[in-house]
């Protein structure tokens, strides 16, 4: 379900990234609780347990659960990297519209919001690769 509020702004915005960017890293940014419990996950998890429920499979599942805790890690820094260049006001607001869709505060104007919202995703977007 795409929420109503994935629109990306057109109007005075240089961070325009392509539609299936914009909304490729909307949910990647949503991913972030998802990931962040993952990564720890990982850190206790079992030797065996490495989720393709196969036993005594060839390979070496300590090296595997490290790569993939370091792709998640890498995302998740992204995003916090990205989330640390908006000011503090605008902070818990962008990250709420994005995450839950939920209306910006009335504390500065719609558009302000909407502003530091695109570079935020756009500066996630470039970490990521995806532009």
């Amino acid at each position: 379900m795409t929420l109503m509020r994935d629109y990306q702004r057109h109007k005075n915005n240089k961070y325009i990234l392509p539609r299936a960017v914009w909304h490729k890293t909307l949910w990647e940014i949503r991913d972030y609780y998802r990931m962040t419990e993952e990564a720890d996950n990982l850190l206790t998890a079992s030797p065996s347990s490495d989720g393709t429920g196969r036993k005594g499979s060839v390979g070496d599942p300590t090296f595997a659960k490290a790569s993939k805790r370091e792709r998640l890690l890498r995302r998740i820094d992204a995003i916090d990297d990205a989330k640390a260049t908006i000011p503090d006001e605008y902070r818990k607001g962008v990250w709420d519209n994005v995450m839950y869709g939920t209306r910006y505060p009335d504390d500065a104007d719609r558009r302000t919001y909407g502003r530091w919202k695109s570079r935020f995703v756009f500066a996630v977007a470039v970490k990521l690769g995806y532009y």
